[in-house]
């Protein structure tokens, strides 16, 4: 008697599920331990030194502005053109990223915290922290931060890429 594959492929695959989904015994697996609440349906381990950290770049409309043109192209396919959690590819990987226009989404967040999450990324949204510069995760932080309403100080006329520490000389 001959057995094809096709007889003994499936009663093979439900064996091997089984064994992915049975119970453990014995010395349980450490699980990570998050140093930071997370809002559902995240937990996100962010030391206290990352929830600490301040944004280096200032909050200005220049700032929001290129935060909006970096969340427009690499974000808001999942996240919504506005934030509102309501992007095209969302739907149609059946991901729910929050609506960061509601309040209290963000304000639960340091900026630290927020830039962290940006570099790691989560299961389902990958993270920035190879593709994107300190740079321009801090103003994806600002654009984030005016979504949620805070306004930002106008620009300085031909302002730059400016860190907080950093001094203009006029000429």
């Amino acid at each position: 008697m001959t057995v094809k594959p096709s007889q003994w492929a499936v009663p093979m695959l439900a064996v091997v599920a089984a064994g992915f989904h049975a119970p453990q015994t014995g010395a349980k697996k450490a699980q990570p331990v998050p140093t930071s609440t997370a809002t559902a349906p995240h937990v996100f381990t962010i030391t206290p030194e990352e929830k600490a950290r301040k944004n280096p770049i200032a909050f200005t409309s220049t700032a929001v502005k290129r935060g909006k043109q970096l969340f427009e192209s690499q974000c808001s396919m999942c996240h919504g053109a506005n934030g509102n959690g309501r992007g095209n590819l969302a739907g149609a990987i059946k991901v729910s990223p929050p609506d960061f226009t509601k309040p209290g989404v963000l304000s639960k967040r340091t900026d630290g915290e927020l830039f962290t999450i940006i570099g790691q990324g989560t299961s389902v949204m990958p993270g920035q922290r190879h593709r994107l510069s300190d740079q321009q995760r801090w103003e994806l932080v600002d654009f984030l931060r005016f979504l949620e309403g805070k306004t930002p100080e106008p620009a300085a006329p031909r302002q730059k890429r400016l860190l907080r520490h950093q001094v203009v000389v006029h000429p």
